[in-house]
């Protein structure tokens, strides 16, 4: 697994946000700029969404407007399957897929893939169960 930066940008988020709910600053053609900031409490970075063994890297920032409603901001790095994109973990996991290291992302399984890897395992065993009884 290469670097993830989840908690840096969730950092920078986090930091923005609070920019903003000092003074709104939108810079946008279709939106006006609000006279006062929408954006009230900015929370705590949450990092008990993380799986740090296999990922995803989640993390989260909780936050409230000037009314009342909560809201939440969730930064996670995503998984290239091919034919899908980018996708979550979760969705990911939905999928049968295996990581194509010539390719450098997942894959889908194919019933061809699939005969191919019993038939490869099935060999890895003989060979390993035929030189175990040897020794």
């Amino acid at each position: 697994m290469g670097a993830r930066y989840t908690d840096y940008i969730t950092q920078e988020i986090k930091q923005n946000l609070i920019e903003c709910s000092v003074a709104a600053k939108l810079n946008h053609n279709y939106y006006a700029t609000p006279q006062e900031p929408l954006i009230g409490d900015v929370g705590k970075v949450n990092y008990g969404e993380s799986n740090y063994a296999v990922g995803p890297m989640t993390k989260t920032v909780y936050l409230s407007d000037t009314f009342g409603n909560r809201y939440k901001v969730s930064v996670e790095d995503l998984k290239h399957v091919k034919g899908h994109g980018w996708i979550t973990h979760a969705d990911a996991g939905k999928l049968d897929t295996h990581y194509d290291r010539d390719l450098g992302f997942h894959v889908e399984d194919t019933a061809e893939y699939k005969e191919w890897l019993a038939k490869s395992n099935a060999e890895w065993d003989k060979k390993f169960n035929s030189k175990k009884r040897n020794v």
